[in-house]
């Protein structure tokens, strides 16, 4: 909880003990003053959430029953009272205000964000004709911070965003609304850090109804360790895409129960494949200086790694056979039953990493691990398929650390503490690639695949 949550929850269960334990009422009277100005403090200071209104009606209901029962409080409302507070403390720690993990590297962390229209590809999921492929990337990189700067919310747009968002997960529309409130630890258009090294990069594709958002607890972890990361919102594929211009890509890839949604994904996923494609040759006019950005002149572009998580992994795989820029390609329980029969029975000729859950078994796709065997037979270069025990397909993101009892409520979300489902992922994937893409040879990367919670698979 934040300052003035806390503080006013303090004032509230000290004024509900007055009321109901102490005889001289003032003592209550001055307690329930002092939360009244902590929740109008917290209005102007830190805004106020949807969860904390329980707590702010609880307030008069107090101060009414002191003036209807002013001289001793009965059992049925004391119970009722109790239980009402009780209940407004649960839902404030059920749906928090969560704080993403410190990154822990030595930098600290800079982001911008751009929109990019490519004009030689016509966008696949509207009809009209002279409409190109537009997309929204963010960029997360080491910055060196001269003064402070405010950090960055999780997610922009949240009033726009929350609909869908709920309707992706199956909540109320308010439920999400909350996200407005939570601060990352990136700083928007920091000064990036000055080095004699230029900077490798991650390219990184989300899932079907993800976002660019969802997986910034891995930006932030490798950006503070001095990798590039840009993540991309692929239109009509993610959540909600928002242009600068307030027009809107909606998610129109809902083709579950389609008789050919397979053969539909495949062709999709040329289009996502071509997207990665073209934000790498963004980054090169960046390094250029021909596109303007805080990272002119500082991109390795000869050091160019993609990853992605679930449809994103695919959407990994596929950019990595056509695109001889990049160096390796990494899956994070990836969804391989979309990637086409050309490049599965190719292979692929760059070092590939691949994190899983236990299996695919409960899900509509129970092969897809038979196909990515064919992959791996196939590909000419190492690779590293490791399962992450008891983990489900969320524990891939950042979705873990939405809620203490978010495995209750989510089924592809396990009881995983967020130190594996968290740190033992981003601490597995930097040092893959530092092995990988930056060539080190003192990484831990192979001391860390004897964690007790990896399972190898051959």
């Amino acid at each position: 909880m934040r300052t003035f949550e806390i503080l006013t929850l303090i004032l509230t269960i000290g004024a509900l003990t007055a009321l109901l334990y102490h005889k001289d009422r003032r003592i209550f009277l001055y307690l329930i003053f002092g939360a009244i100005l902590t929740i109008l403090m917290q209005f102007f200071i830190e805004g106020i959430r949807w969860q904390f209104t329980f707590i702010i009606y609880f307030l008069p209901a107090m101060y009414i029953t002191h003036k209807l029962q002013a001289k001793e409080i009965n059992v049925t409302t004391k119970s009722l009272l109790m239980s009402w507070l009780i209940l407004a403390g649960s839902i404030l720690w059920i749906i928090p205000v969560f704080n993403l993990p410190s990154p822990g590297g030595k930098y600290s962390i800079g982001t911008e964000v751009h929109h990019w229209i490519d004009s030689s590809r016509a966008e696949l999921f509207t009809e009209k004709k002279s409409d190109f492929r537009q997309i929204m990337i963010q960029i997360w990189y080491p910055a060196d911070l001269k003064s402070e700067k405010k950090t960055e919310p999780y997610m922009d747009y949240i009033e726009l965003r929350a609909k869908t968002l709920a309707r992706a997960g199956g909540i109320p529309e308010f439920f999400p609304k909350h996200l407005n409130y939570i601060s990352t630890n990136s700083h928007l258009n920091a000064t990036v850090i000055i080095s004699k090294f230029k900077l490798p990069i991650l390219v990184f594709s989300h899932g079907i109804t993800g976002s660019r958002h969802l997986h910034q607890a891995l930006y932030e972890y490798l950006a503070s360790r001095g990798f590039v990361i840009a993540a991309l919102d692929h239109s009509y594929d993610a959540n909600l895409t928002i242009f600068p211009d307030g027009s809107m890509a909606d998610y129109r890839s809902n083709i579950t129960g389609h008789p050919d949604s397979l053969a539909l994904r495949k062709m999709q996923i040329n289009t996502r494949g071509k997207d990665i494609s073209f934000i790498i040759n963004q980054m090169k006019k960046i390094q250029l200086g021909q596109i303007e950005s805080n990272l002119n002149s500082r991109l390795d572009m000869d050091k160019i790694a993609v990853g992605g998580h679930s449809y994103g992994g695919a959407t990994a795989l596929v950019s990595s056979f056509w695109d001889p820029r990049i160096k390796t390609c990494l899956g994070l329980d990836p969804w391989i039953s979309p990637v086409p029969k050309v490049i599965l029975n190719s292979g692929l000729k760059i070092p590939q990493l691949f994190l899983m859950r236990p299996s695919w078994h409960n899900s509509d796709y129970p092969n897809n691990y038979k196909t990515l065997d064919t992959l791996i037979l196939n590909s000419q270069e190492q690779y590293h398929r490791y399962i992450i025990k008891e983990s489900e397909h969320l524990d891939f993101s950042d979705v873990p650390i939405f809620s203490p009892i978010i495995h209750w409520v989510m089924r592809d979300v396990s009881h995983l503490t967020t130190d594996i489902s968290i740190d033992l992922l981003n601490n597995i994937v930097y040092e893959y690639l530092n092995v990988y893409l930056l060539g080190l040879s003192d990484s831990k990367f192979y001391s860390l695949l004897n964690h007790i919670n990896l399972e190898q698979v051959q």
